[in-house]
């Protein structure tokens, strides 16, 4: 298929189920700037996340939740996360990492661009400074087809902290 700015996109089916008395749901897809591994430190709150784009038809079943769609260059996605710290204090778990062969795991491989993943979520409802939206909580995360990351042109030439 042929996204919006005319280049090739690959195709995805998301497989979305959900199961609205418990909250919560899988879906598959194609992740980007995935931090399952190790939670991204570069704001606070720190948190595991990752952008996940998903097929039209789960874009629209998240829309209709009242989840926020977001559009990257990437494509269309949906930001699934989970804090590192809880709201009333203590640590929450990382999510739950299962390998392609379906075991569970202590470590998964840096998950580059383009990878596909399948998650498991939980999401719920949240107000804040007048406004209201759905959350995600990113409780698991399947490697399905690996695209190796690739580390910045240099980085292992000098400390990032440095600069």
């Amino acid at each position: 298929s042929i996204n919006n700015k005319g280049e090739k996109s690959m195709s995805i089916e998301s497989n979305s189920a959900y199961n609205p008395s418990t909250r919560i749901g899988e879906v598959s897809g194609v992740a980007y700037y995935a931090s399952v591994t190790t939670p991204n430190t570069t704001f606070e709150p720190h948190k595991w996340e990752l952008n996940l784009v998903v097929d039209e038809k789960a874009l629209d079943e998240f829309s209709a939740r009242g989840y926020t769609i977001k559009e990257k260059d990437f494509g269309r996605c949906i930001n699934f996360k989970r804090n590192v710290t809880r709201k009333g204090g203590g640590t929450n778990n990382r999510p739950i990492l299962v390998n392609e062969n379906r075991k569970r795991v202590d470590e998964l491989p840096k998950i580059g661009n383009g990878s596909k993943v399948k998650i498991q979520y939980a999401d719920y409802d949240w107000s804040y400074a007048g406004k209201t939206g759905v959350g995600t909580d990113l409780r698991a995360i399947q490697l399905l087809e690996l695209v190796e990351y690739a580390e910045p042109e240099g980085s292992d030439f000098y400390d990032e902290e440095e600069f």
